[in-house]
């Protein structure tokens, strides 16, 4: 589907706007929540997001 992270980043940032943008407060509030849990605190940011990863691709996420 994708043939690098630059395509995903931008899929990601179109329909992200889209979501925002629509009015639903829902999608401001969950980005709002995945940015403060990605904040450094008992984990640094960055081996919260190989977590993150981690879990994606165990669960057969795709971007």
């Amino acid at each position: 589907m994708y043939d690098n992270i630059s395509e995903i980043r931008a899929f990601r940032k179109k329909y992200n706007a889209k979501m925002f943008l629509s009015g639903i407060n829902t999608f401001r509030e969950i980005a709002n929540a995945e940015e403060n849990a990605f904040k450094d605190g008992a984990l640094e940011q960055k081996h919260k997001e190989l977590i993150a990863l981690g879990v994606s691709i165990a669960n057969g996420c795709y971007g």
